[in-house]
């Protein structure tokens, strides 16, 4: 999946599973997935196991659809 972008490209993928990478480390981690729920211009929200993660944009370095198997 390439990467989101554009406001049409979160409309689009509301309600759907993302994959979020970020440039520095939450709680040792810097992968996450989960639904995504809310966006605007500067944030995402993604519902990861039932957990609400809001991450600031310019901290992400990849937003994308996750690939199910």
């Amino acid at each position: 999946g390439r990467p989101l972008k554009k406001e049409k490209d979160y409309a689009r993928s509301m309600g759907k599973l993302l994959e979020i990478r970020t440039y520095r480390p939450i709680n040792k981690e810097k992968e996450f997935c989960g639904i995504l729920t809310a966006y605007d211009s500067n944030s995402v929200t993604i519902d990861e196991d039932g957990t609400e993660r809001v991450f600031d944009k310019k901290d992400t370095a990849l937003i994308r659809l996750a690939i199910e198997f």
